[in-house]
């Protein structure tokens, strides 16, 4: 069996902070005393409902989410937290290849559930009970939860992490940012997503801070939060720092202290206009599902430019060739990472864990290098590397370089067979409001940047780029709307 150190965290927590506000959401500040309680009153409520080892739990972004997460690792489940904007047919089949018989959700989400066949409960966290009455039940399986991967390169798969990743991760974020008791997490990253469990629920509430739970993304509430409860950490993707950006309504952001963005490239521009916007720098950093999730980071007073940072000081980060070799500063090769953050691996697939994970080092598939001073530069994904007429290049080369010519917004770029040359570079430009540019402008600009070969075929202008649910561009949509 496994043991409950996550929850024996919070609890140590709770006894430090008992009348500390732990979770601010509208209209109601709950705090840690409370917070147990409530994770108290789950955890008979689960345990009442099934003996199965592992629960899901469907459930947006609220308040409640903590106290249902909580409960349910205080009844002893693993956790498989399903994406919320999975359709019914393939959150059904994820509770089928997790083995769970109870789906903890609300009631957005019961019709598409009972239409799919699947048992659920409308989760329940109210506090009823008093905590030392509700035993503590130890984990049968090691997987302390099972998140889902993105999916961008095809069927999101199940990422099983213990206890011992989790806070391997905790403890390295600590390490390196400093991160304390004081802070104030603004989540506004979908809790579905590794960045959102770790960083925005589990990090604050096993430390004492406070966690910030708006109801939705709207930027002129989100800043109006940040200024109402003196928020210190925003974590985001780099498409919800271009909209906070673009907001007129000031605000006092003096309490910022930590803000980074994750989960895809940060245009230089970006980091520049939000400096400026609100005079905190915004830092970038670099992580995965499969790594519980955060690799690296850049604090301000520590960054080099173009880099997602150094690693976190308890794992190791290697740049490795086809032959597993490690490969000297300045090479470009695939990044790997050891610690005790590595996933256990992917649920109900042996054969796709061990070409991820071989001697306890984890091979992302992301192409980059490390300078002499141990900065991580990343270069794009294994399979975004094309051949153009016989030349290697990576996309991102040419994104970065669209993004800095004056009126273009955002910038994505997808290669297309061609019988020729191997592959055609297709660029699809945002434009920034007001702006007008052509085709052939953006060309000549190309022309003064870059090698020919990299320099795009064509160009798509369009209104918004489009995202996945965790925010990233989504590729894979604009593709599919050139086929069309």
């Amino acid at each position: 069996m496994s043991s409950n150190k996550l929850l024996e965290r919070f609890q140590s927590v709770v006894c430090q902070f008992p009348e500390r506000p732990a979770v601010y959401g509208p209209g109601q500040v709950i705090t840690y005393s409370d917070l147990e309680r409530r994770a108290a009153s789950v955890a008979r409520r689960i345990a009442g409902r099934t003996a199965g080892n592992t629960v899901a739990l469907l459930y947006g972004n609220r308040p409640e989410f903590a106290a249902l997460l909580l409960g349910a690792m205080w009844a002893g489940k693993t956790v498989a937290v399903l994406p919320t904007l999975a359709p019914p047919p393939l959150l059904k089949l994820m509770c089928m290849e997790t083995g769970v018989d109870l789906v903890i959700t609300s009631e957005e989400f019961v019709p598409g559930m009972m239409a799919a066949g699947i048992q659920c409960w409308i989760g329940d966290a109210s506090a009823d009970v008093d905590p030392s009455a509700v035993p503590q039940v130890e984990r049968k399986c090691e997987a302390a939860v099972l998140l889902y991967t993105s999916g961008t390169t095809g069927r999101p798969k199940a990422v099983a992490l213990s206890e011992a990743n989790i806070i391997g991760n905790i403890e390295g974020l600590i390490g390196a940012t400093g991160f304390d008791s004081e802070q104030v997490m603004l989540a506004v990253l979908p809790f579905f997503h590794a960045y959102g469990l770790t960083v925005m629920i589990l990090l604050p509430l096993t430390t004492g801070a406070a966690v910030v739970v708006p109801e939705r993304f709207i930027p002129r509430q989100i800043l109006q939060l940040i200024e109402k409860h003196k928020v210190s950490c925003l974590i985001a993707v780099p498409s919800q720092f271009r909209v906070l950006i673009k907001e007129p309504t000031e605000i006092d952001a003096c309490s910022l202290w930590l803000c980074i963005a994750g989960a895809e490239r940060l245009p230089d521009h970006v980091a520049q206009d939000f400096q400026k916007r609100f005079g905190h720098p915004l830092a970038q950093g670099y992580g995965t599902t499969e790594l519980s999730p955060v690799v690296s980071f850049s604090p301000p007073e520590d960054s080099a430019p173009g880099s997602v940072g150094r690693p976190l000081p308890n794992i190791a980060v290697t740049i490795r060739d086809e032959n597993d070799n490690i490969l000297p500063a300045g090479e470009v090769g695939e990044v790997c990472v050891s610690g005790p953050s590595v996933m256990l691996g992917y649920l109900g697939d042996q054969e796709g864990t061990a070409r991820k994970i071989r001697d306890g080092v984890l091979h992302t598939s992301d192409k980059g290098y490390l300078s002499a001073d141990g900065y991580l530069f990343l270069m794009g994904r294994a399979d975004d590397l094309v051949k153009v007429s016989g030349e290697k290049m990576y996309p991102s080369e040419v994104e970065n370089a669209l993004e800095t010519i004056d009126g273009v917004e955002e910038a994505a770029v997808v290669a297309f067979p061609d019988e020729k040359h191997g592959s055609r570079l297709h660029a699809y430009v945002q434009l920034l409001p007001g702006a007008e540019l052509t085709d052939a402008a953006l060309r000549a600009a190309c022309r003064e940047m870059m090698e020919h070969y990299k320099i795009p075929r064509g160009f798509t202008f369009v209104p918004q780029m489009p995202r996945t649910v965790t925010g990233k561009t989504d590729k894979r949509a604009l593709v599919s709307t050139a086929a069309q």
